[in-house]
């Protein structure tokens, strides 16, 4: 941690592992890595990470709200809260040329071909044509751009609260860069991002190459999946040791995501091979692609809802309706966060979370259908390779 005049900061560089779809004001446009968009990703694991802790009843989510409020902001000062205690910027990463200049040589549209099993992932990324328009693919930014991530306390603020604002920041961090993703398709491998490692001198006076520890968190894990789930258990506990988790948090299915062990399930898995950079990760993505794909296909098609609703039909251009009992939604995302993260050698690892929340809005004494396919799905993550379940209290 660096401190300069008032304030104190959190530089970390990232590095993407797979290709990043974030728009700016037109989806397909022309991608910009914001600031504000990895704000949001932020607010997300930090809430998933205290409703584990503190339950996801009302009464728990307002606490909640207000210490997310209390770490990024609240427009208009809600929940005794205005500007953000952190500030998050991205910057250049500080051994590359100029930002801009970098990041025109790494953007490029997505067309690779649809018959590919990491095309089933980004389907949507894909040209198509609706209504008889043709609607342009979605550029990314490649693989391997690195860029540098800045927490900092706003200035002004009193030492203690500065420092455990920007704790709390790095903690959701480290959640997103090992279980998250940023942008668009985030669930399907999508914005993966990595700790990128810097050199240091050693006391010998070599100089090596690592990656930091931040709050005795691993930034990067051991290249054994079974390994490095003891990791991610270890600190995950840890995690929810310091902030006073309880454990009958959540007595009955939670309305939303949260890491709670009762209610999230957490995977490593992946080959000896899974390298990273522009040849590595496609290789990764079509074998993710490949167990999604038949996984999915083992289900009837009403089933298939449970994978993100709406469930679109193209043959008929209709959407499958919810079974009875459950409400009808706009949206509901897939439950099943599929990510990658990097290993103390490189290489790729591959991380499955599943939030077993409550999947739609159910009528009151209505029995749970689509929430029963969890166990199923369990059993499908179980399938992957050389996997390991996360255990964590």
């Amino acid at each position: 941690m660096s401190t300069q005049r008032d304030f104190l900061s959190i530089r970390l560089p990232l590095v993407t592992l797979t290709p990043l779809f974030l728009g700016g004001a037109e989806p397909r446009g022309q991608p910009e890595l914001r600031a504000s968009s990895i704000r949001g990703a932020l607010r997300f694991w930090l809430r998933a990470l205290l409703g584990g802790c503190y339950g996801a009843d009302e009464h728990a989510l307002q606490a909640i709200r207000q210490q997310e409020a209390q770490t990024f902001g609240a427009a208009g000062g809600r929940d005794g809260a205005g500007a953000s205690k952190v500030v998050v910027r991205v910057l250049p990463a500080s051994r590359a040329r100029s930002g801009s200049e970098q990041a025109a040589s790494f953007i490029h549209p997505w067309n690779t071909p649809r018959d590919r099993p990491r095309s089933y992932l980004f389907f949507s990324m894909a040209s198509s044509r609706v209504r008889g328009q043709e609607i342009p693919a979605r550029s990314f930014i490649d693989p391997q751009f690195e860029f540098d991530l800045e927490l900092a306390s706003r200035p002004g603020l009193p030492e203690l609260d500065a420092r455990e604002a920007l704790y709390t920041a790095v903690r959701a961090a480290w959640l997103l860069l090992h279980l998250g993703g940023l942008g668009a398709r985030a669930r399907r491998l999508g914005g993966a991002l990595a700790h990128r490692p810097v050199p240091r001198r050693t006391a010998d006076d070599r100089v090596v190459t690592s990656v930091p520890r931040h709050l005795s968190l691993p930034f990067d894990l051991d290249p054994s999946p079974k390994e490095a789930a003891q990791e991610l258990g270890q600190a995950l506990t840890s995690l929810r040791k310091r902030l006073h988790a309880r454990p009958d948090a959540n007595p009955e299915r939670p309305a939303w995501e949260v890491l709670d062990p009762r209610w999230c399930r957490i995977w490593v898995f992946g080959e000896r091979d899974w390298t990273s950079g522009e040849r590595g990760w496609p290789a990764v993505a079509d074998a993710i692609g490949s167990w999604l794909r038949d996984t999915r296909r083992q289900l009837p098609t009403a089933q298939r809802l449970i994978f993100g609703a709406p469930l679109v039909i193209p043959q008929r251009g209709e959407a499958v309706p919810p079974p009875p009992g459950y409400e009808q939604a706009d949206r509901r995302p897939s439950p099943l966060w599929l990510t990658v993260t990097r290993a103390t050698n490189g290489n790729l690892l591959g991380i499955a979370t599943l939030f077993q929340c409550q999947f739609l809005p159910r009528h009151s004494n209505s029995p749970e259908q689509l929430e029963q396919l969890y166990n199923w799905i369990a059993q499908a993550v179980n399938t992957l390779p050389n996997v390991a379940e996360v255990h964590y209290a």
